[in-house]
């Protein structure tokens, strides 16, 4: 998909990935907080980070490409209106 075919869902809250992104990264709206959160995973799941930004920070080539998925959270991570909480 185009970036501008996942705009909507990523403002809703849904997390989208690209499949040229390494390592299952993505990026998600976190509406409490008004911010864009970016998740890396530099190289598993136990190094993850992420880092939050107010702005929606893409490289051009992230812009233009169209292998853009919508992603779906995780159902052990859901808790009203498809909002992602970290394990307890």
């Amino acid at each position: 998909m185009k970036f501008a075919e996942v705009l909507d869902s990523l403002m809703e809250g849904k997390p989208i990935s690209r499949a040229g992104w390494e390592n299952n990264n993505y990026i998600f709206y976190d509406k409490d907080d008004n911010c864009f959160v970016f998740v890396y995973y530099p190289d598993d799941l136990e190094n993850r980070y992420e880092l939050a930004s107010v702005g929606l920070d893409l490289r051009p080539q992230d812009v233009i490409a169209d292998d853009w998925d919508i992603d779906i959270w995780d159902a052990d991570h859901i808790v009203d209106v498809n909002k992602k909480v970290d394990k307890e």
